[in-house]
């Protein structure tokens, strides 16, 4: 069962949000630099020309954040950044905004899996107005960008936190890693939904079904998990997709418990590792 808290995820930083979780940046972190381009500042502020450039992928190490000096660029409110980093066998130090910065690094091999909010942007849906997160995915290897992929999440409770994975392949064909990252909060009823992604061996990204799980403080539970074709029971090019369910009843057992509803279901997608494609199976 999940476990839930009732703390806030945000906190107001006048009319901006302070993300406070999603980075999970502490001092002595490693990180990569998401940014395409991030410019080093030798103080925490751009009044300065920038004493030096970052690449993506490129590690950094977090000295100390200041979250007294507080930027707010695409939507983002977020605090600067003291980093150390070595460039041309030199170890320098200089500061760089965090929203520069990924969110938990993963890498396999020399391929380096970045993500993070690219932008907090707004836009129509039903006729009101609501805000998104744009998340962008990269993989760089030996400083060169080698792909990128996009999505979009709401911005709510379920932004809260940042999950990332990378696997191998699973026996899906024409693929060499799963990546999957995912987004959720800590408060009861908040869903974590998480984002798969093929990294296929011709060195692109392709979506794959996704998932998600919520609990309500043992009063009601979802979850949803993959087989893959390369685990127990897979099958060739298929991903199915296990639903289990329950839900508390008025009804109690001999130990004054409450009864729970059980349900469960399965779905198939087949998996075209050519075109790098899914569709559903059936109904």
């Amino acid at each position: 069962m999940l476990t839930c808290f009732a703390a806030p995820l945000f906190a107001q930083d006048q009319e901006q949000e302070f993300i406070f979780n999603t980075w999970s940046l502490n001092k002595d972190d490693s990180r990569y630099i998401f940014a395409d381009t991030a410019l080093v500042r030798i103080s925490p502020d751009t009044k300065q020309a920038p004493v030096d450039t970052l690449l993506a992928g490129d590690d950094i190490t977090a000295v100390s954040i200041l979250s007294g000096k507080m930027l707010t660029l695409k939507g983002l409110t977020l605090p600067w950044v003291q980093v150390k980093y070595n460039k041309n066998g030199v170890e320098k130090e200089g500061y760089v905004w965090e929203g520069l910065l990924s969110f938990t690094p993963m890498r396999r091999g020399d391929v380096k899996f970045i993500f993070a909010y690219d932008r907090r942007v707004d836009t129509l849906i039903d006729q009101r107005e609501q805000s998104q997160y744009i998340v962008k995915l990269k993989a760089v290897q030996a400083g060169k960008l080698l792909a990128t992929t996009s999505f979009r999440i709401f911005d709510g409770e379920s932004a809260g936190f940042s999950y990332a994975k990378v696997m191998s392949g699973l026996g899906l064909s024409n693929v060499q890693h799963i990546v999957s990252v995912g987004f959720g909060g800590a408060a009861c009823g908040v869903p974590t939904d998480y984002y798969y992604f093929a990294w296929m061996k011709d060195g692109r990204f392709a979506s794959l079904p996704g998932r998600m799980e919520v609990g309500d403080a043992g009063v009601y539970y979802h979850e949803e998990s993959f087989i893959f074709p390369g685990e127990k029971d897979g099958q060739p090019d298929i991903i199915v997709l296990k639903m289990h369910e329950e839900e508390e009843t008025d009804k109690v057992d001999k130990n004054g418990e409450p009864v729970m509803a059980v349900k469960e279901a399965s779905t198939k997608y087949s998996w075209d590792g050519v075109n790098g494609t899914f569709k559903k199976v059936g109904k």
